[in-house]
């Protein structure tokens, strides 16, 4: 198996654990003046490669735009199990439902192929996009199936040197800047682990879930498809935009939960959703609450791109999103300065999080 790789660049974290256990408050507290970071895992993972040869065969429409070999690889490769029942389960399972991250997300609770073994219970959203744990099971068999009948292991060893040179490119993009240690000082608080899964196949963009017991700490994942390809061999740049994504699929693991806890409250204002529910529906945020979490997010990285970038790409970064629909995007991003400047009062993203929710209150009451 092709193993992720780690980027050797964060600064020792002896405590951590230790602080996670006994004394959880007081690291948060630590946190704004000591910096450590866990080590970032790159690489391609043999699960998610798994499920997209399938989704290729089934003519899945949300896979990657770009010219690949890989992707001719893959087809020439599996193209005469089309019929298999993996296939034609997935098929039947994502016609009409559009995009999803349940499907890949679900891999990860998953051991690798052939196997495949349940590693964690699965939470009920992801049972639900399966419409069930029956279907859920029925279609890991047939995957398992799959992968044992195409040898698909034998085949994903083998493409080791593009998976290799692929992993490089991400490096020399992210440099010496270590997007963990910014997330974490950011938030003020901690995951369990960082993975960055680079997935030849997967739509522009990616995914980022996280895996742990409810409240986390977690298991950070971004699953990151490609953002172009240069003579059939796929790209992940410019440098801004990598970062600013993987920030981005970072910050769901801390501030999902943080909406989660102050829904209440958030959603006494949802009156601010309808004047941009077309444009947030069209993006795949259906709901008010997901929006609200959205935006927070979306200024929060804004932020970090002009830490990192300047303003001028921080701006032109909040000029794109709000023509996207985020309209409130900018107040937000105004109102995290008021956090980065008081990181004394406000240790923690989490300590702060009711003036984000004031916020919305406030623009609830503009004209």
């Amino acid at each position: 198996m092709h193993k992720p790789v780690a980027l050797q660049i964060p600064l020792p974290r002896s405590n951590f654990y230790y602080a996670l256990l006994i004394v959880s408050s007081l690291s948060i507290f630590l946190f704004s003046t000591i910096s450590y970071s866990t080590p970032l895992h790159v690489g391609t993972d043999p699960r998610i490669e798994l499920l997209t040869t399938v989704q290729l065969l089934s003519g899945y429409p949300f896979l990657t735009p770009y010219y690949q070999n890989y992707a001719h690889k893959v087809f020439d490769r599996f193209s005469p199990y089309g019929a298999h029942q993996a296939v034609q389960f997935f098929r039947g399972l994502s016609n009409g439902n559009g995009w999803s991250d349940a499907y890949p997300t679900a891999m990860l609770y998953l051991s690798d192929p052939p196997e495949l073994e349940e590693q964690y219970p699965l939470p009920p959203h992801i049972y639900a996009a399966f419409r069930g744990p029956e279907n859920f099971h029925a279609f890991v068999l047939a995957l398992r199936s799959f992968a044992h009948q195409t040898r698909f292991m034998s085949f994903y060893n083998d493409q080791e040197r593009h998976f290799s040179e692929l992993e490089e490119d991400v490096r020399q993009l992210i440099g010496n800047h270590d997007p963990i240690a910014a997330v974490e000082s950011y938030y003020g608080t901690r995951q369990l682990s960082y993975h960055l899964i680079l997935s030849p196949l997967l739509h522009h963009g990616g995914f980022g879930p996280h895996i742990g017991r409810p409240g986390g700490p977690y298991e950070v994942y971004v699953l990151l498809g490609p953002t172009g390809a240069d003579r059939g061999r796929p790209s992940y740049g410019p440098r801004p935009h990598l970062l600013e994504l993987i920030w981005h699929e970072f910050s769901h693991a801390f501030a999902n939960d943080l909406a989660g806890d102050y829904s209440v409250p958030l959603l006494r204002h949802d009156t601010l959703f309808p004047p941009i529910a077309k444009s947030m529906q069209k993006l795949g945020y259906r709901r008010w609450l997901d929006c609200a979490n959205e935006h927070v997010i979306r200024a929060i990285t804004a932020r970090m791109t002009s830490q990192l970038f300047g303003p001028h790409e921080s701006s032109q970064n909040l000029r794109e999103e709000s023509t996207r629909g985020f309209r409130y995007i900018h107040a937000l991003a105004e109102r995290l300065m008021e956090y980065e400047k008081n990181r004394e009062l406000y240790p923690s993203f989490a300590v702060f999080y009711p003036r984000i929710v004031d916020l919305f209150a406030e623009l609830d009451r503009s004209p």
